[in-house]
């Protein structure tokens, strides 16, 4: 299931608004006329280094930016073994992608990425990541001093053709009971205004469920004739947007053995990671007799693989082991 529709977050319509719960960000802009919003994907700030919240602004914006390390991210690449430069320039290295927008609480950006995998995902060190694609146009629509508003909304509440929707994301343990209160609040208002119940068990199995995409709970007016929007089928690409492409295998190259497990769909997945390194690192599965090989390369020389065998380690905690080229008499 894609959710092709979003409920807003109850904030003032204006700039940026992000919502951390649902790892989305709203733009809004007015035409003359009305009202725009566009909305992209997210990734996240850590629970050990989570997003902040609040009200920021943009206060600058780069193209091609230079990564300056911050001091505690140095330091957690040194116990790795991995240390890192003071500065990253432009490239396929540098994790801030393309474009970056400075927000004004210092050390905070929003930024492309060279993992476009970790959109979606609380994988962040506090940072608001975006699709490099989906960047650019935020990018170039964002002028200077543009309003940010970041909130942690994971219960959302919005109606349309007379049809009232919960949208339901996974709260923090934190802030769950917290959450919870506003939703019930917001929903005992609604059954005073309308006077008319609320379906009480919809609303429990839509907060339970957390889905993520907005689930009708109730007809605002008796006998609207509305019905809530129903799914649509769309077809499957033949070819997926982003997706690394793996180079032709080569006898004279060097690869990296990075697993061998019994499951399949477990060494598919783990050459699915690997593949959406940033940058990339190529990566297949090939059966052997009782299990599956997942092989990294090929790479030009030693010193390429190991290299890639050390990413594998710091990165993901996986133990390469370097495969030599086959030697053809």
């Amino acid at each position: 299931m894609l959710p092709l529709s979003f409920i807003l977050p109850d904030t003032p319509r204006k700039g940026i608004v992000v919502n951390l719960a649902t790892m989305r960000l709203f733009q809004y802009k007015e035409d003359g006329t009305s009202l725009l919003v566009s909305t992209y994907p997210i990734g996240v700030g850590t629970n050990e280094r989570p997003t902040p919240t609040g009200r920021m602004h943009v206060a600058r914006k780069a193209v091609r930016p230079t990564w300056r390390v911050p001091a505690s991210i140095a330091e957690d690449h040194r116990k790795k073994g991995d240390n890192l430069p003071a500065e990253v320039p432009p490239g396929p290295e540098n994790p801030l992608g393309e474009y970056a927008l400075y927000l004004s609480k210092s050390g905070y950006l929003i930024h492309g990425t060279n993992k476009p995998a970790s959109i979606g995902l609380t994988a962040t060190n506090g940072c608001l990541r975006l699709y490099p694609e989906n960047v650019k146009t935020l990018f170039d629509d964002t002028p200077v001093k543009t309003p940010v508003l970041i909130v942690n909304q994971p219960y959302l509440i919005g109606q349309r053709n007379g049809v009232l929707y919960l949208e339901a994301h996974a709260p923090t343990e934190e802030s769950d009971a917290l959450e919870l209160e506003k939703l019930y609040k917001k929903l005992r208002t609604m059954e005073k205004k309308t006077r008319r119940t609320l379906d009480w068990k919809k609303v429990k199995e839509a907060q339970a469920e957390a889905r993520g995409i907005p689930v009708p709970i109730f007809e605002l007016s008796q006998g609207s004739g509305k019905e809530a929007a129903k799914p649509i089928k769309v077809g499957h690409p033949e070819t997926l947007y982003g997706k690394p492409e793996i180079p032709a295998l080569k006898l004279e190259a060097w690869y990296v053995l990075a697993a061998d497990v019994r499951d399949k769909i477990e060494a598919q997945r783990i050459a699915a990671i690997i593949n959406h390194q940033g940058p990339p690192i190529p990566a297949r599965v090939f059966p052997k007799s009782d299990s599956y090989r997942v092989i990294a390369g090929p790479f030009n020389d030693g010193s390429e693989a190991k290299k890639a065998a050390k990413r594998l380690k710091i990165d993901l905690e996986i133990d390469g082991v370097v495969i030599e080229p086959v030697k053809v008499n």
